[in-house]
């Protein structure tokens, strides 16, 4: 009788034991659950604020937000590095238009003078 009762003690502790276990294997889970979680909203405040510097535009914001939310922080990097592109593009053109007009003002204004010269 008392080896029946022992080996149900026994039972009940291992089971115990085991359970134990399991809840400390799942505590250390979550934890490490909470800190990619923490990561990743700090990596989408980081991008939200990313997003706000370069937008230029409401309508690209819109279209970052939705392309971080639906498609993830990797496509809207890509996203936000093409806009940065076509920026840089753009002042290129306006500078290059800006200049254009001068030089072809100076040749025009050489060959009149050099025209009245004549």
């Amino acid at each position: 009788m008392t080896l029946t009762l022992d080996n149900r003690f026994q039972n009940k502790e291992s089971s115990l034991t085991q359970a134990l276990r399991q809840i400390q294997q799942l505590d250390s889970k979550i934890q490490e659950l909470e800190q990619q979680h923490q990561d990743y909203v700090q990596k989408q405040q980081n991008l939200i604020g990313a997003i706000a510097e370069i937008c230029v535009s409401p309508m690209q914001e819109i279209q970052a937000l939705r392309i971080l939310i639906y498609r993830g922080e990797a496509d809207c990097r890509q996203y936000l590095r093409s806009v940065l592109v076509k920026q840089s593009q753009a002042t290129k053109m306006t500078i290059e238009r800006m200049e254009k007009p001068t030089s072809t003002k100076r040749a025009k204004n050489r060959g009149f003078l050099q025209n009245s010269k004549e």
